[in-house]
């Protein structure tokens, strides 16, 4: 009787490609989780004429883009005697914005640099597509909004507008980060 040994590699084990997982996230005193998506957020306007944004003050009302910052698994602390008839303590909440340059208080206008658009800015609005103003959305931030136990949104605007005089406007590019901070009372 003869024995056959196999001596050719096992192609089945070792090495095939091989990479890094990391897990981040932040635990928060806050009664909400954000949805993930919503930390780092970003609005495209699209390819937009600069003709549009010909006058001064002028804003591109046909292009207006959502803000939505999702708020889920809200649950929130019983009622005090100086939050009673709402859900609940930490169940009213507001947003305020930094890290842009106010221009006018009217908007936050777009940085200079090679091929940056200029003569621009991004003007947020409320959920009433009332103008929000950098300054206030800077110190207060927005008029507080009753929040509900489950899934809620907060839910702004924002639109393209004119900075400077007329035909100031110039073709590049827009990009204005700014950075949210929930607040809840």
């Amino acid at each position: 009787a003869f024995a056959v040994v196999d001596v050719s590699p096992d192609h089945t084990q070792g090495l095939f490609g091989s990479g890094k997982v990391t897990f981040t996230g932040t635990i928060t005193n806050s009664p909400c989780d954000i949805q993930a998506d919503d930390e780092d957020m970003t609005v495209k306007f699209g390819q937009v004429s600069y003709r549009k944004l010909k006058s001064e003050g002028v804003a591109d009302t046909d292009n207006i883009q959502p803000v939505t910052i999702h708020l889920l698994n809200c649950s929130f602390d019983p009622n005090s005697p100086e939050t009673s008839g709402s859900a609940g303590k930490m169940s009213l909440v507001s947003v305020s914005f930094s890290g842009g340059t106010a221009s006018g208080d009217k908007a936050y206008a777009n940085p200079a640099g090679p091929n940056m658009a200029s003569g621009v800015g991004v003007q947020l609005l409320d959920s009433k597509m009332a103008v929000l103003k950098p300054s206030v959305l800077e110190s207060s931030g927005t008029t507080p909004q009753q929040l509900k136990n489950g899934n809620n949104e907060i839910n702004l605007f924002a639109q393209l507008l004119n900075l400077g005089g007329e035909d100031s406007v110039t073709p590049g590019t827009i990009n204005i980060p700014l950075n949210y901070t929930l607040t809840y009372k």
